[in-house]
């Protein structure tokens, strides 16, 4: 079957509603069209392509005009920003690591699926850019150090190799993931805040970076996966129950679930959260 003419996003409206268990994110589509066969490759021609939605922040806006010497501390105090961003840092950086993954495997078969994983990708750059230069400002580190230290890390995908075996179970893996990582970072607005208002802001921005990228990882589901959709709830299961008390990170991007914002109740809300999303032609699509 054809896909019918469609502009999935003739009405988008994003709002970031911080609360106490973390943020709330709508999505809102109107004239969302959902028939197609399973994984049907576009022409160059094809002009129905659904496109994703794309974001435009830089954080040099953001901290162009701060200084460490503005931040300074005890070594307490930076020793512990430094343990906590840290993290965030090398997971960011990681997601080049899976992009690269992803092509050796050949995994991309739509013209959606190619064009998402470029924008995401794009948007993990940004934020890798953003928490080295926060680490600089606030954790007493220099770009260079960290760039250092960040390729010399190794990479292992073997843990996730389950969802590594075509397009869809990708797709799949990183909707949920995002929805993770949302919502992880939301909860962390107390830590970002005391550093000041323009870290607040940014994380702001990646909270709601990251709500982007599940839901363009949903609308390639939608658009490309329908008769598929049935199987997406064993595989968010399976992501849960691969996830232990203590996880294993290998610098694969995802499945990166270590400290105590990712609890089993949280990824149950994800995993629910995930199938509304890809289950409904919707007119609106909410990650709460």
């Amino acid at each position: 079957m054809m896909i019918a003419s469609f502009k999935p996003f003739d009405e988008l409206r994003l709002e970031i509603a911080h609360q106490n268990e973390g943020a709330t994110a709508y999505l809102v589509w109107s004239k969302c069209a959902l028939r197609a066969p399973s994984a049907r490759l576009l022409t160059e021609k094809d002009s129905r392509m659904i496109a994703p939605i794309r974001r435009n922040w830089n954080p040099k806006d953001i901290f162009d005009e701060l200084t460490p010497a503005m931040f300074t501390a005890g070594p307490s105090i930076v020793r512990a920003r430094r343990d906590k961003l840290w993290p965030e840092l090398y997971t960011e950086y990681d997601a080049r690591h899976l992009k690269q993954e992803v092509f050796n495997r050949n995994l991309i078969a739509t013209n959606e699926a190619e064009a998402f994983i470029s924008a995401w990708a794009a948007d993990e750059e940004r934020h890798t850019d953003s928490f080295i230069r926060i680490m600089e400002l606030v954790a007493g580190e220099s770009e260079k150090d960290l760039r250092d230290r960040l390729e010399a890390r190794s990479h292992s995908f073997s843990a996730i190799n389950e969802y590594l075996k075509d397009e869809f179970s990708l797709i799949v893996m990183i909707a949920f993931d995002e929805m993770c990582t949302c919502r992880a970072y939301a909860a962390d607005r107390e830590f970002y805040a005391g550093l000041g208002s323009s870290f607040l802001r940014c994380l702001r921005e990646v909270v709601a970076d990251e709500a982007v990228h599940s839901m363009n990882a949903v609308n390639v589901l939608r658009a490309r996966y329908c008769e598929r959709i049935p199987e997406i709830g064993e595989i968010l299961d399976s992501l849960i129950r691969s996830v232990g008390d203590d996880p294993d990170y290998t610098g694969t991007f995802v499945l990166d679930y270590f400290g105590e914002n990712y609890t089993k109740q949280m990824f149950v809300n994800c995993r629910a959260a995930v199938l509304r999303n890809v289950g409904k032609p919707l007119t609106a699509a909410v990650t709460s």
